[in-house]
């Protein structure tokens, strides 16, 4: 990618989807911002009556990715990403993972990637003077996305 191109893309990870703006500060190094939403309904039927319930998370995050390798068919990258999340029902977390991947170009400014890696979540609410915290380190399931890059 060449210096000061910038990007948009879309990927999926552990089960959200995501819609990024990319800019590449140098062939070896982009960083983006990605915004994420996901809604669940579910149906309870219990003795004649219905029950609906739905939920929804919204999530924005900063992921920045440095390509260690410059190769004609595959490029990896290490990637490291912050983000912030709220949910209906649930405290606000913040997390951060660091992945592996690799990207290839499908087209001239056409881009495809895969990557997996850890991430790290906390959580905490406060409800009737008694805090409760969460915290979770876990393994991110694989990402896939794909990135349109403009100069």
């Amino acid at each position: 990618m060449p210096d000061g191109a910038f990007g948009i893309g879309s990927s999926f990870s552990n089960g959200s989807p995501t819609l990024s703006g990319m800019y590449s500060f140098s062939p070896s190094f982009d960083l983006g911002l990605n915004l994420g939403y996901i809604s669940n309904s579910s149906s309870i039927e219990a003795n004649g009556s219905k029950t609906t319930s739905t939920t929804s998370q919204t999530s924005i995050g900063l992921t920045g990715r440095y390509f260690f390798v410059d190769n004609k068919r595959i490029d990896p990258f290490f990637s490291f990403g912050l983000g912030f999340a709220t949910a209906d029902n649930r405290p606000d977390e913040l997390g951060f993972s660091l992945m592996f991947g690799g990207q290839t170009q499908v087209a001239e400014n056409f881009f495809v990637y895969i990557a997996t890696g850890i991430g790290y979540s906390s959580a905490s609410e406060t409800e009737n003077n008694i805090t409760r915290s969460t915290s979770e380190l876990s393994f991110v399931t694989t990402s896939v996305g794909a990135i349109v890059y403009f100069k």
